[in-house]
């Protein structure tokens, strides 16, 4: 029988973590300072663009992540440490944030896949966050049962739906949260996500450390 409330606390989890690692505020930033001088349309067509790249890397890498990780022979273990230490360089970045000036430098004609999609709204963090979370899934298969499994990997869906959702309605009204927020309100805003982000970060590489302790113990008691 399915663990409904288990299915709902991990959905709940998977699309805050989601949403907070893609961070649509710089994303949105970003966009201000890089399509100032676009019409209406060419803004709208970029955004379309975008998250159509984003939809499509997000998708693929929930879908054969992990298929990845076996053909290479990367554990879950060591993911969830390397994605650990990536996301806590990514909290550090958003705790100290650069201008929006210096981070559209030498940007290529294409902002739509780069950086808007790249490394923006399916940048490394949140491809490593949606690896991570349907890892768990599979283990929610193998502990409890495959329906509460099918929940949770349902969960990580919407989660990727609403990061995109709330990346578009950032960006189609990134001239009135321009507006709104000003510079002081961006910052303040990214530096709690920072924080967030950077407890997602220390959590991932104790789950990691917890996942190949086990082997480690076993090689060191061996020899």
């Amino acid at each position: 029988m399915a663990d409904y409330a288990q299915a709902l606390a991990f959905s709940v989890g998977a699309i805050i973590a989601i949403i907070v690692i893609s961070n649509p505020i710089s994303t949105s930033a970003i966009f201000i300072a890089l399509t100032e001088k676009m019409s209406r349309k060419q803004k709208q067509n970029t955004i379309k663009k975008s998250l159509t790249y984003s939809a499509g890397i997000l998708i693929l890498f929930a879908l054969t992540g992990l298929l990845i990780f076996k053909i290479f022979g990367f554990t879950i273990g060591a993911f969830r440490i390397a994605g650990g230490v990536l996301l806590f360089t990514t909290a550090v970045g958003m705790l100290n944030p650069k201008t929006s000036q210096e981070e559209a430098t030498d940007v290529p004609d294409n902002i739509a896949l780069i950086p808007l999609s790249i490394p923006f709204t399916a940048g490394p963090g949140t491809i490593v966050t949606v690896v991570v979370l349907m890892s768990e899934v599979e283990n929610i298969m193998h502990s409890t049962d495959l329906f509460t499994g099918i929940l949770c990997a349902l969960g990580v869906f919407i989660g990727i739906a609403t990061c995109l959702g709330v990346t578009y309605v950032m960006l189609a009204k990134s001239d009135l949260i321009d507006g709104a927020l000003k510079e002081g309100g961006r910052r303040v805003v990214t530096t709690l996500m920072g924080l967030i982000v950077m407890a997602i970060a220390i959590q991932f590489f104790i789950n990691g450390i917890e996942d190949i302790l086990p082997d480690f113990m076993a090689i060191v008691g061996g020899s």
